[in-house]
């Protein structure tokens, strides 16, 4: 898989995780499996599922499926604005939601530097991420000394 680490904001994204940061291009990201998601109002949006995206860049660990229910990823567009979804939506151990990056609509694709967030079933669309520039793997987790009652 193809990771450019001087390639240019509108090639692609920046996908980090525990430990781990890198930059996918958008050859690199077209390159993954894809999946269609239609969106209320007859478009069809295509591209990897944002699970497969994380699990390329490294970001996750597929055979450790205990921290995907405390973890968190973060969405970044060009323009600042950011959305959060659940890892345990993503994950194929539990939700296992068809989440996309999209690299095409309608059949089309998408402008360099427009890559977006698809979430199946948001009535707002208000996690849907326009021109994705940065996803961001967190693990949320309680202190030693604190106890959930």
């Amino acid at each position: 898989a193809e990771v450019a680490p001087g390639a240019a904001a509108d090639a692609g994204i920046v996908v980090s995780g525990p430990g781990r940061s890198v930059r996918l291009t958008a050859a690199a990201l077209a390159a993954l499996p894809s999946a269609q998601v239609p969106v209320p109002g007859g478009r069809t949006f295509e591209g990897p599922l944002l699970w497969t995206v994380l699990a390329h860049a490294g970001a996750v660990d597929s055979t450790k499926h205990q921290g995907d229910v405390r973890g968190a990823v973060l969405l970044a567009g060009q323009d600042g604005y950011t959305a959060i979804l659940a890892l345990g939506e993503l994950s194929p151990q539990f939700e296992g939601k068809q989440v996309i990056l999209a690299l095409r609509v309608d059949g089309q694709p998408l402008e360099l530097g427009h890559l977006r967030v698809v979430v199946p079933g948001d009535m707002r669309g208000g996690r849907g991420v326009h021109d994705l520039v940065q996803v961001r793997v967190e693990q949320a987790f309680l202190p030693p000394q604190h106890t959930v009652r």
